[in-house]
C-alpha cells in the first residue's frame, strides 16, 4: 500500500509548482540568452561565433548535468520524482545543495532519507529546509544581481583569491560534515566501510580525473569529473554491501 506521505509527495499539486518552478528557470534562460545574444552582436560577434558560442555552451553543460542527474536520483528514490522535479528547476541544478538541505532536514525530523524511514512530518521539513535554504539566492539573483560585485568585493574585501578561500571553507565545511556522519560515524560505530570506501575511492577518481585532464590538456573533461566520482564511488560501496 502506498505510504500517506508518498501521495502528497506525488499529488497533482506537487507536479504543478515543479512546471511552474521548470517553466520559471526555461523563461530566465530564454531571457539570459537573449541579452546575450544581443550583447554579442554589439561587440561585433558574427552569427558564426554566436552559433558556436551557443554549441560550446550546449557540450560543455552535458558534463555537470549528467552529474545533477545523477543526484537527483537520490531524492526521486527517496521522495519521488515530483520533489526532485521541483528542487532541481527551482535550484537550477544545485544538486550539492539539494543533497545536505535533504539530509538535514531529515535529520532534524528524526527520520531516515529513504522512502521506507520517510513519514509526512519528515517529508514537510525536508522541504521547508530546502525552500528557506534557497530563498536567499533567489531574492539575490532575482532582485540584487547588479549590486553582487560590491557585495563579493565586501566579503572579500577587495582581495578576490580570499573570496575563493571562503568559498572552498564553506564547501568543505558543508560536506566534511556528511562525510563525518554518513561515512566515518558509520565505520566507528557498525564497521559499516561501504560508505567510507566509496567517499575515499570518489575523491581519489575526481581528483585523477582532473589531473589526467591537464596532462592531456583538454579542460573541458573537467565538466565531468563529478559524474565519474559519483559512478564509481556508488559501484564500489554497491560491491561491498
Amino acid at each position: 500500500m502506498e505510504p500517506e506521505w508518498l501521495k502528497y509527495a506525488t499529488g497533482f499539486g506537487m507536479w504543478f509548482i515543479g512546471f511552474l518552478t521548470a517553466g520559471n528557470a526555461l523563461l530566465l534562460s530564454f531571457i539570459v540568452y537573449k541579452k546575450a545574444y544581443r550583447y554579442g552582436r554589439k561587440m561585433g560577434l558574427n552569427e558564426h561565433n554566436m552559433r558556436e558560442s551557443v554549441k560550446a555552451s550546449l557540450i560543455t553543460s552535458l558534463g555537470p548535468s549528467m552529474g545533477i542527474f545523477l543526484g537527483m536520483t537520490v531524492l526521486v528514490i527517496a521522495m519521488g520524482g515530483a520533489v526532485a522535479f521541483i528542487r532541481e528547476s527551482a535550484g537550477v541544478g544545485s544538486i550539492m545543495f539539494e543533497l545536505i538541505s535533504s539530509r538535514s532536514g531529515a535529520e532534524a525530523a528524526g527520520v531516515q532519507l529513504t522512502r521506507e524511514g520517510m513519514t509526512a512530518m519528515g517529508l514537510s521539513t525536508i522541504l521547508w529546509t530546502m525552500a528557506t535554504g534557497s530563498v536567499t539566492w533567489v531574492l539575490v539573483g532575482g532582485v540584487f544581481t547588479r549590486w553582487l560585485p560590491k557585495l563579493r568585493d565586501l566579503m572579500g574585501q577587495g582581495n578576490p583569491k580570499q573570496m575563493a578561500v571562503i568559498s572552498a571553507a564553506i564547501m568543505l565545511a558543508a560536506f566534511g560534515r556528511l562525510l563525518i556522519a554518513d561515512g566515518i560515524v558509520p565505520l566507528i560505530r557498525k564497521g559499516a566501510a561501504a560508505p567510507f570506501a566509496a567517499a575515499v575511492v570518489s575523491l581519489v577518481v575526481g581528483i585523477g580525473w582532473l589531473l589526467w585532464a591537464d596532462k592531456l590538456k583538454k579542460p573541458e573533461m573537467k565538466e565531468y569529473f563529478l559524474l565519474v566520482a559519483m559512478i564509481v564511488g556508488m559501484a564500489v560501496a554497491q560491491m561491498m554491501r
